[in-house]
Parts: structure tokens; sequence; C-alpha cells
């Protein structure tokens, strides 16, 4: 038995002898470089495309079969535009565990990889050439089924990619992608065995526009035998400019396992630091993560987040942002949705979010909010002087409306706030349902409570080329002063009751939309007051000057004098930003106001002749005696902008109208005793 194990042993071991003889007959003689030409020209025969080998060609066969190939180009199919070229590859595979089926690579290493794969605008690639060759069938039964069955054991040393650069371009979208300056180093792969992973490179695209640095490193196990994978230690980093924050930080720590199943992680731990303009915002996202790879979902089970948010100009300081809830993500239904409740700075906010449809994205939501002050995170102010909010300062251009946005936008939910600061105004028990779609926003209905009245219509915007506004409301029971305060920071008018308004309107600009609205409103107050003139009192002062006034008298709005009046009723008809009124009625124990003139919307200006009336004695309110003007007929003109209104008299109409009023009690007088005469003288005729 000794014999013959020495026999076998002796005949294994000259046959060790003669292979490797063999091999270095092989490696002394064999030149692969002689065959250049060869491949070169077949390149060009089965591919159409050209083949360059600009280095030399270095092979081992033993103990590993190796090759080494440098400066190496492809040409684009038909064409001679470099496709894909490399600086250098080397390959070292062991040849003696081959026969184990355990494929041992001592190295692979790749430098100065460049590719590009384009998708043109009728759907094909420039590589389908290279991947479009027919597949074998499989051959059913046999030993090599068998043998596939036994799985290949891998054992690769490292790999390591240099300074590769890899693109990508759709020519139907425009799109662009590319990948730079990639580095890729692993340590040993082998079975089961943790490796280190080290990936880098700069990623850059315009659509969106980004340019980002990628960084990823972690350790991967995977055992082959049941497929199972474990990322250990993950730490994922981005920096640069992405989706037009010049300043982005993104960092994503933790550890995540999975199959062929299922992917799951226990706490991941996302970073963010970004910067856009002067804002900045920082921030730390907490959730497990589990992935259904086999119904295609996706489930954040208890998200956690922090947030600031800071501007400079802003005077309030930082606002901070707290969330709690859920997420979940069907990807073959093309839903996904949050439930979440968060502390909002002062603000508390409960709801849900989603997607029912991904391409092209379709929102719905449900927030309410306990209370909300817009004011402080949109900086709005009351427009200076009673002009238009939205103006640029001295040799600043006017902001231009931008409904660009909505252009994409699909949505459908609705928003419930109890208290609400909006543009100084103050709501509550607001309630909207939105809409938005094919480039328009409906908000629908828009209802709340304010200024002790209700609140309800809608608003609609429109993204057309030169931006659209259509406003439907009807206020009831509300206060008019504090409403008006708060809106236009004017206290003009005083009172209590009805106010409706139904207005379009378009333009590119604030003051280009206030100037091109058309529509119609209308006014119903009672118990109130036109604040700026006292007109009974102005016409009772003036009663004592019937014999020295002439003319006409401007005075100025004097916050501190009004006219009190028990119904105020008006309706306006609006033309390119000009409300025209001829129906005004004012009633009052003392006069009553009628007129007629225009509120131009688009200037922030009057120009409105109002005819007031005494209709009684002034007693009754504790004033002068002024029975000699009852029923005379004072013009007032009032005219200018908002912020500065005039009142012009006319004396000389009152005076006219005091002495046609004495005129005629003088004829009616006349009259009389003209009529008393001759019934004296009849009587006397026929003596009775």
């Amino acid at each position: 038995m000794n014999k013959i194990l020495k026999y076998l042993l002796l005949i294994a071991g000259g046959i060790a002898v003669v292979l490797i003889a063999a091999a270095a007959y092989v490696a002394a003689s064999f030149n692969p470089n002689d065959y250049k030409p060869q491949i070169v020209q077949l390149v060009k025969e089965k591919l159409d495309r050209r083949l360059e080998i600009k280095g030399d060609i270095k092979l081992a066969f033993f103990p590993a079969l190796g090759a080494d190939l440098g400066g190496v180009t492809l040409s684009e199919h038909a064409s001679g535009k470099e496709f894909a070229a490399v600086d250098a590859v080397r390959v070292a595979l062991q040849l003696l565990p081959l026969l184990s089926r355990e494929v041992v690579i001592s190295r692979i290493e790749v430098r100065g990889l460049r590719a590009i794969l384009v998708k043109h605008k009728d759907g094909s690639t420039n590589i389908d050439d290279l991947i479009g060759g027919a597949q074998k069938p499989k051959q059913a039964g046999g030993a090599q089924d068998k043998a596939a069955q036994t799985p290949i054991q891998f054992n690769i040393d490292h790999v390591l990619v240099e300074n590769a650069s890899l693109g990508y371009v759709d020519e139907r979208s425009g799109a662009k992608y590319s990948l730079n300056k990639l580095q890729l180093k692993t340590g040993k792969i082998a079975g089961a065995m943790p490796a280190d992973i080290d990936l880098s490179f700069a990623l850059g695209a315009n659509q969106p526009e980004a340019n980002v640095d990628v960084h990823f490193k972690t350790r991967l196990a995977y055992a082959p035998d049941s497929g199972r994978f474990k990322l250990e230690t993950l730490d994922l980093g981005l920096k640069g400019e992405a989706a037009g924050i010049n300043l982005l930080a993104l960092g994503l720590t933790g550890s995540v396992e999975g199959d062929a199943q299922s992917i799951k992680s226990g706490e991941l731990v996302l970073d963010l630091d970004a910067k856009q303009g002067n804002d900045t915002i920082k921030g730390k996202l907490t959730s497990p993560l589990a992935v259904d790879l086999g119904a295609q979902t996706v489930d954040l089970s208890k998200l956690s987040a922090k947030f600031a948010l800071s501007d400079p100009k802003s005077a309030h300081g930082p606002v901070t942002l707290d969330i709690a809830g859920r997420a979940h993500a069907d990807l073959p239904r093309q839903r996904a949705s949050l439930d979440f409740s968060t502390k909002f700075d002062e603000s508390a906010v409960t709801g849900k979010a989603g997607l029912v449809h991904f391409s092209p994205p379709v929102y719905v939501f449900d927030v309410n909010v306990d209370r909300l002050d817009a004011d402080r995170y949109s900086g709005a102010t009351k427009p200076e002087g009673g002009g238009a909010a939205g103006k640029g300062g001295a040799g600043e251009p006017e902001l231009a409306l931008d409904f660009a946005a909505l252009k994409t936008l699909q949505a459908n939910g609705s928003v419930k706030i109890g208290a609400l600061k909006l543009a100084s105004l103050r709501l509550q028990n607001l309630r909207l349902d939105a809409k938005a779609g094919g480039g328009r926003l409906d908000l629908n209905p828009l209802s709340a409570d304010l200024y002790q009245g209700k609140m309800s219509g809608s608003v609609s915007l429109i993204a057309a080329a030169t931006p659209r506004l259509a406003v439907k409301q009807n206020l009831t029971g509300i206060s008019i002063g504090p409403l008006l305060k708060d809106a236009v920071d004017k206290d003009l008018l005083e009172g209590k009751g009805n106010l409706a308004l139904d207005v379009s309107g378009q333009g590119a600009t604030l003051s280009a939309l206030k100037k091109a609205l058309n529509g119609s409103a209308s006014l119903n107050l009672a118990d109130g007051a036109l604040k700026g003139i006292n007109i009974g009192e102005t016409i009772r002062n003036a009663k004592a000057k019937l014999g020295t006034l002439t003319g006409q008298t401007t005075q100025a709005s004097n916050a501190a004098e009004k006219t009190d009046f028990t119904e105020l009723k008006a309706s306006f008809a609006i033309r390119n930003g000009v409300a025209h009124n001829s129906d005004l009625s004012l009633k009052s124990p003392l006069l009553r106001l009628g007129g007629e003139g225009d509120v131009n919307i688009g200037s922030d200006s009057v120009d409105y002749l109002a005819k007031a009336t005494l209709v009684a004695t002034a007693a009754g309110q504790g004033g002068k005696d002024v029975s000699e003007l009852k029923g005379v007929m004072v013009p007032v003109h009032i005219s200018g902008p908002f912020t500065s209104l005039s009142y012009k008299l006319d004396f000389n109409a009152m005076i006219e109208g005091a002495a046609q009023q004495k005129i005629d009690a003088k004829k009616e007088e006349l009259k009389s005793k003209a009529q008393d005469k001759l019934k004296d003288r009849l009587k006397g005729l026929f003596g009775r």
C-alpha cells in the first residue's frame, strides 16, 4: 500500500513539474502583444468599434493567471468618438483553487477608467450593440446543472479603482449626470468575512443642478450560503451644492442588514447642515428602517426629527421644529404616507401628508394647527404709508409675482388653523380645502372667524403667462374698523356689518394686478362713523359765517374728527383697478350723505364727490341749531391718496342753497298772504 501511495505521489509530482515547465515555456515564448493587430481588427469586424491598445499587454500563467493592460480606448459604435477608456488594469487569478471551485483573485486594480452612457432620443443607448447578443438557452439536466448547484467560493484580496469617471446623458430630456474622481478601495472579500469598503466620488448633475462630493464607508459582511449581508458602521456623507442649496452637508450613520427578501436597520441617524442664501437649517433625523423587497415597501416606524432654521434678517431668532411620526412607502402602488405631530416654534401641528402617485407626483394632506403667526416667518410688514406691499424701495424693482410652481403641482387636501396671523390680519377657526392641478390652485371653501364676524368664499391662483388671481368672499357681521387698521394700517371707517367682494385680475407684479382688477364689491354697515371729518360740525360752524364765507374751503383729514352714521350702504363696479360708486347712502339723525366717485385701487387714492344734506336740527345731539340750513345740500369733494385725504367743502353752493331756501320760503310766505287776502275779499263780496 505504501508503495502504491509512493508511486502516486511521484506521478503527481512529475505532472506538477511538467505543468510548471510548460507554463514557464509559454510565459517565456508567448508574447500577447504580437496579437494586438488581430484583436483590434476582430473588434472592428464584430462590433464596428475602434479599439486602441497603447501600452503593452503583460500576461502571467502560473501560479496565478494574470493580465496587465495599459492605455486602452474603445470608440462609439461606427464612430471615432471615444466611448470608454482606461489607463491601466491589473487582474490576477490563482489557478489551483479553481480545481475546488474556489475563485481566488489576488487583486483587481483599475486606474483612469472613463465611460459615458448615452440614451438617444429614440430610446436606444450607445451600448445596445454590446449587450444585445442573444443568450444561449440553458441546458436541462446533466452534469452542468449539478455543477451549477455547487456555489463558487470567492476570495478577493482587494479591489482598487482610482480616478474613474462615469457619465450618463439623456438626449431626450437634456439631463446629464457624472461621477468624477471615483475612488474605490476594499479589504479582503472572502465568504462571510467582513470587508472594509471605502468609496468616494464627485457627483455632477443639471436636472436638478447639483455638484456634490460623496464619501461612503462601511464594513460589509456577506454570507453566500444564506445570501444575507450586513453593513456595519455605515457612514455616508455628502457635501456641496444641490437643488438651490449653496452649502449642503449631509451625513447618514448606522447599521443595515438583510437578504434578498428584506432589509432592516436599528436606528439610522441623518444629520443635515444646509445654507440657502443667508438662511440656514441644521438638524437631525432618526428612525429604524424596514424594507420588504418582495412587496417593495419601505417603513420608518418611529420617525423623530429636530431642526433649527435661522434667518439673520429675522428679529425673532432661530425657528425650531420637532417632529415625531411614522412614514410608509408602497412603490408598486406609487403611494407614500406620513403621519406626524410636531412642535413648530410656538405652533403645535398634527396631520397626515403623502403621495398617491410618484411620477408625476400627486400630493394629499390633512393638517391641523393650533395657532400660527405666519408673519413671523414670512417677514411680512404693513405697507409703509399705506402703499402697496411688495413694492421695492427707492431705485429697487418691484418683486414679480411667481406662480410657476403651480404649473406642475398636483395636490388635494385641507388645512385647519385655530388662530392665524397673516399679513397683520387675525383670524380664528380657519378652514380651507385646497386643490391644485393644471397650473391652477383653488382654495374653496376658505372660511374663518374674524373681527367679530365670519368670512366665507374662495381664492384661485392661475399660473398663466401673466399670473391671475380671483377672489370671492362674503364677510358678515364684521367690525370694519379693526379690520382696516390691521389690513392697511388706516383708521378710515367704523361700523359693523357685511362686505361682499368678487374680483379677478392679472399682472406680473402686485401693483400691476391691482390696476387690472375687475369685478364688484358692496358694503352695508350700521352704527359707525366716517373718520377724518365731522361734516355736521363743519356745516354748523359755517352757519355763523354765511355772510362772510365765499368760494371753497379745503381741510386735511383729522384723525380726531368723525361723521357718525346709523346706516352706510354702497356698491362698487370695479374696472381696471378703479372702483366706481354712484349709490352711496349714509344716514344719521342730522344728515343724509349721497354721492358719486371713484376709489382707485391701483394708485391707492380717492376722487369722490359726496353730497351732504341736513335733515334736522342738531338739538338732539347737543349741537347748535342749524334749522336755517335744513334741506340745504353741501358738496364735499374727497380726494388724494389714502395716506393724506383732503376734504373740500363748496360753501358757494351752500350759500346759494341757503339763499334759495330763504327765497323759496319768502315766496311761500307771500303766496300764503296773497291767498289769505283773496279769501277776505271774496268773503266781503259774497257777504260771508
